[in-house]
């Protein structure tokens, strides 16, 4: 029997291992130039250490059978920093499937999680699949249509005066301009400066600067302008030119545009001029810390919504052990904390997941008007940090 590697992958192997995600999930791919490295260069050039950030199961000879990627990142929500990390590339190599090593991988990458601190980790895919180790569908985003007649009728019929640019990757005071705009948001990833380019690059998008006089005021991201993954402005004021902007330059008749539900200013002006809306979630989350990551995010929610004053005691069977908490909001200043005494409800892992952050309704009918006017809680991701 072969003697195989379990544990993280060695920096030598970094090639050899993007080697083998490409095999694994491009080789029936029409495309032939998609690889990871283009996909998210933000993870896999070497100096993000790509192969020690997963965790893989290698033969005698270095070669990979199976490889997970914890990639750790903090964020800021509510103002608080929040430890977190994002599970990608859950690889299993094609004469080595129903063999047990996703699932023997998906317990270390949880336990490691567990044992570094983690307060949230969260990743795309099969909500049954990932259901198993703690993950449940959370979080809520908006994705606003528009089309060439919904611009005619609603921003026309005066050009919009904005050139629109792709970004030069060494244009660090630009960069610096698209940080600033991104870090008003209550709820954010925690971008290094080094990594912002390749970060607005995730999933082979082209970041662009929107100008006015050769000044910026705005930016997005895209592949190929049918789905803007990011887009901002300095300004409200702005929205609407920017948008003509982006329709002058392309010749694609609709695109959609996905936004959090904190993007108040972007909320009201979709609302009041796109075509339509459709509503869906974002990443799954695995939480390990309730308390912390309930408070960051109900602060956050607090900052652009009015929350009704209540108070909710709560047992939590959270998958780090049982978390017994009261949630409390009173004039929009919320608070949670350490409850000891008899909870008025209780939950499982996935039920409370499910109640506090995702778009499923059942599980938070049992709580009083009040408190489910809370939920469910923020937990959105920009297309750029989702791994």
């Amino acid at each position: 029997m072969a003697e195989l590697y379990y544990g993280r992958g060695r920096d030598e192997d970094n090639k050899k291992l993007i080697s083998f995600l490409d095999e694994v999930f491009f080789t029936d791919e029409e495309d032939d130039d998609r690889e990871f490295l283009q996909l998210l260069p933000k993870i896999y050039k070497d100096e993000y250490r790509p192969a020690y950030n997963n965790f893989v199961v290698q033969d005698e000879n270095g070669n990979f059978r199976s490889a997970i990627g914890n990639f750790y990142n903090d964020m800021l929500i509510g103002g608080e920093s929040v430890k977190t990390c994002c599970i990608g590339n859950v690889a299993v190599g094609k004469s080595y499937r129903s063999m047990g090593y996703m699932k023997e991988l998906m317990q270390i990458s949880v336990e490691d999680m567990k044992q570094n601190g983690t307060d949230m980790a969260y990743l795309g895919g099969q909500r049954q699949r990932y259901g198993y180790f703690g993950f449940e569908s959370a979080g809520v985003r908006y994705c606003f249509r528009y089309n060439r007649q919904t611009v005619k009728h609603t921003l026309g019929p005066n050009p919009s005066g904005l050139t629109l640019e792709k970004l030069d990757p060494t244009d660090k005071e630009t960069i610096g301009k698209i940080s600033a705009i991104y870090e008003k948001l209550p709820v954010i990833s925690v971008r290094p400066a080094g990594k912002y380019f390749d970060i607005l690059s995730s999933w082979n998008v082209t970041p662009y600067v929107i100008k006015e006089n050769g000044k910026f005021v705005g930016y997005l991201t895209t592949r190929n302008f049918d789905y803007i993954q990011e887009f901002d402005v300095i300004s409200p004021e702005y929205y609407g030119r920017a948008v003509l902007c982006i329709f002058e330059n392309t010749d694609c008749f609709s695109m959609s545009f996905p936004t959090a539900p904190f993007e108040v200013d972007k909320v009201k002006f979709f609302t009041e001029n796109c075509e339509g809306l459709d509503i869906g979630g974002c990443e799954s989350i695995l939480v390990y810390n309730f308390e912390k990551v309930i408070r960051a995010f109900l602060k956050a929610k607090s900052s652009y919504d009015k929350l009704c004053d209540g108070e909710l005691t709560v047992l939590i069977h959270g998958i780090s052990g049982d978390e017994k908490l009261k949630i409390k909001s009173e004039n929009n200043v919320t608070s949670v904390e350490k409850f000891i005494g008899d909870a008025e409800f209780e939950f499982s892992h996935h039920a409370a997941e499910r109640a506090f952050f995702s778009n499923y309704p059942s599980d938070r009918r049992v709580l009083p008007p009040e408190v489910q006017q809370w939920f469910p809680l923020p937990s959105y991701l920009s297309g750029s940090d989702t791994m």
